[in-house]
């Protein structure tokens, strides 16, 4: 019986390592395809909130693994996850867990009492915007082997797949080549950990399109779900920028016409703005969702467009002077066109104040001038 399971094991393994070599067509379909609506909820996951997710109509929902009641940490539990997984028309939804990678959660059942007072070595500063949110070294060993640890969980609990956020943390360490290949192996690497227990995982990511790029990265990973892509990126409900829309689009495109999905969550309120960002999503082929940014409940209105009213702001939301640290490339972005547009205006002060000391001086030449002339002779 030790040797049946080695062998495969071992099978599982090398099917696993197929799905992530560059050149090679994938052996199964892609799970995220069928999904023509989905929607994101990571809080209040009690009883009623899971028979709110159950009477959905959405085809994706992507969930914590985990509820907190009163602050106590409580799995999901595999029936729970079951009875999520069906539409009230008796078809399948597919229910995928939430994680990230690139940040430790101190409630989470990893974290333990004494890193309180002393933290070890792969943990960083704590997210100022998500109290309870460390930043990690995620290619740390110790670190990796926690996250392949709760994906074991996450399928023991029934889970279709795997949710994987904070993939831009490398912008923390940064952003170079060497900090976005080791988040590009760690993904690969836990892509396959879970592939060889469960070969059709379906496994999302969240933003860091800039990894598009990377073969066996696109190769490892079924979607992406892409945050603010048109509106919000500042978390205030305007139009992103035309160049900071293209530059994302023109990475997204490629990746969904090798046979990948895409998905889009944007923070709506207005009817027009709703419309737009709906039309304009369906000519790209991506699935659309609007969410309350807290991403506290879900919104049921989000599955008719057509009608829809905008997500309902509350207190579950973060202040939106404070955008979360997932959206940390905008930011990134942002600042580097902040300093060029600062350059540009310091540039543009300096030739002002050239031009306007030259006319001061070439005034102040003539007065010299009138003043050194002979005055007029007189009979």
């Amino acid at each position: 019986m030790f040797r049946l399971r080695n062998v495969i094991a071992i099978v599982a393994a090398l099917t696993a390592i197929a799905f992530a070599a560059p050149g090679q067509a994938q052996t199964r379909d892609n799970p995220f395809l069928k999904a023509k609506s989905w929607a994101f909820q990571l809080k209040n996951l009690g009883p009623e909130e899971q028979a709110r997710i159950a009477a959905s109509p959405f085809d994706l929902v992507v969930i914590d693994s985990e509820q907190f009641p009163e602050g106590k940490e409580i799995p999901l539990t595999k029936p729970e996850v079951e009875k999520m997984k069906i539409k009230p028309d008796g078809s399948k939804r597919l229910v995928i867990a939430y994680f990230s990678v690139g940040e430790a959660e101190t409630y989470r059942w990893y974290w333990k009492p004494e890193w309180n007072k002393t933290k070890p070595s792969w943990v960083g500063k704590e997210n100022k915007e998500w109290k309870q949110n460390f930043l990690v070294k995620y290619w740390e060993p110790v670190w990796q082997k926690i996250v392949f640890e709760f994906a074991d969980r996450i399928i023991d609990a029934g889970f279709d797949g795997f949710y994987i956020d904070r993939v831009d943390a490398y912008y923390y360490y940064g952003d170079t080549k060497q900090a976005r290949d080791q988040m590009a192996d760690f993904i690969i690497k836990l892509t396959n950990h879970m592939r060889a227990r469960k070969p059709d995982v379906a496994i999302l990511s969240q933003n860091a399109e800039e990894l598009l790029d990377r073969p066996n990265y696109v190769a490892a990973i079924d979607g992406i779900a892409k945050e603010d892509l048109l509106y919000g990126i500042n978390h205030k409900e305007a139009p992103n920028k035309k160049e900071e829309v293209e530059w994302t689009t023109n990475l997204l495109k490629p990746f969904k016409a090798q046979g990948k999905a895409v998905f889009v969550i944007e923070y709506l309120t207005r009817q027009d703005y709703v419309q737009d960002a709906k039309k304009r999503l369906d000519d790209l082929g991506f699935v659309m969702y609007m969410g309350p940014r807290g991403l506290g409940e879900l919104n049921m209105a989000a599955a008719d467009i057509k009608n829809y009213a905008g997500p309902r702001r509350g207190p579950l939301d973060p202040n939106p002077e404070y955008p979360g640290a997932n959206t940390i490339g905008a930011k990134a972005t942002r600042a580097v066109q902040k300093a060029t547009d600062t350059v540009k205006q310091g540039a543009k002060t300096a030739t002002e104040k050239v031009k306007a000391g030259a006319a001061a001086a070439k005034e102040k030449a003539k007065q010299l001038l009138k003043k050194s002339e002979p005055a007029p002779k007189t009979n």
